[in-house]
Order: C-alpha cells, then structure tokens, then sequence
C-alpha cells in the first residue's frame, strides 16, 4: 500500500525534474538571441529568456520558475560569461524572477484569464520597481567598479548627467518594454496552456 502511494509522488517528482531542466535548457539558448532596443543604452538588451520560467512556475509554482531562472544563469556564467563579475546574470536573475513571481502569484490566487493579465502587470511594474533600485545601489556602481571608472564618468558614456536620469530615462522605461513583450508573447500561449494547469 505505501509503495503504492509513493509511486506516482516518485512520478511527479520525475516529471517535474525533466520539464525544469528542458525548460532550463530552452531558457538558456534565449539568452543568446538577445537584441539591442534602439534608443536605449547599448549595455541594456532584450532577450525572451523569462518566458520558459514564466511557463515553468505557472505548472509547478513560482519556486520552479526561479531554479529556471537560477540554473539558466549558472549555465550562462559557466560558459558565456562576458563581464567576469556576475553583474549580467545577476541582473537578468533578479528582472526574470521578480516577474515571474509576482505573475506566478497573482495567477495562483485568482486562476482566470484576468488574473493572468494583472499578474503579467504586476510583474511588469514590480521588475521596472526591482531594477530600477538595484541599478542605482548595486548593478551600475558594479560596472564602474569592472571598467575602472567613477560613476559619473560612467554616466557620460551614455548622455546622462546623474544616475537618477538613466535610472528614470534608460532603466525604468527599458523594463517597462521587455515586460510588455514578454507579456504579449506569453498571453496567447498561456491562454491554451491554462486549461490543462492543475492548481497547485
């Protein structure tokens, strides 16, 4: 009777293992099709990496959407790492999990087409929210620091006199951009997906 009930747990445990590292997978090739906005600054560029953990935490929770997120920028540091200091994992990381866990969530507690919509815009407003603090206090000082450069002389790479102007003119409009993509290309797919969700 026990070996009977821990069967399909030992399944879904499988299963759930195998759809997280494909998806990884998938998340990790979308890192490289990354392309540059124009009009934004070049260091600033859009990839649709954060759909497959989007896809993943709506199946199995918000925690597999981050290990998505967090194995799919372990495989980028390992193999394509381009600034020696983490600062682009660390970025892509922290913009794709705080989207997907506020889609995650909000999805979860309504578990409509309407919650899926608001999620996608919280998620959209609490990543420009988390970006934009985190290039002010930790991701912009860290390029300086990597370039051997002050902050303001930073700045003046890009046109900006302050690092609030790059944060309310470059950051905050840049994410605000890339969650409305990510958005439009996730809400067809999802919509056929949904019906087939089991909640959790």
């Amino acid at each position: 009777m026990q070996q009977q009930q821990l069967y399909p747990q030992q399944m879904m445990q499988t299963k759930r293992l195998v759809f997280i590292s494909l998806l990884s997978a998938v998340a990790f090739v979308l890192m490289y099709l990354e392309f540059q906005v124009p009009l934004f600054p070049s260091f600033l560029k859009l990839d649709l990496s954060t759909l497959p953990g989007l896809l993943g935490g709506l199946v199995f929770g918000p925690a597999a959407g981050l290990t998505i997120e967090l194995i799919k920028n372990v495989l980028h540091l390992l193999l394509k790492n381009t600034d020696g200091l983490l600062i682009g994992e660390l970025a892509n990381f922290l913009a794709g999990s705080s989207f997907i866990l506020a889609a995650v969530w909000v999805y979860r507690r309504r578990g409509s087409k309407a919650g899926f919509a608001l999620g996608l815009s919280l998620g959209t407003l609490l990543m420009t929210v988390i970006m934009s603090v985190a290039n002010y206090y930790l991701l912009i000082p860290a390029y300086a620091v990597l370039y051997n450069m002050s902050v303001p002389d930073l700045l003046a790479n890009f046109h900006m006199n302050s690092l609030w102007s790059l944060i309310i003119y470059g950051i905050a409009p840049f994410n605000v951009i890339k969650g409305i993509v990510i958005a439009l290309i996730a809400a067809p797919i999802m919509m056929k997906v949904m019906p087939h969700l089991r909640a959790k």
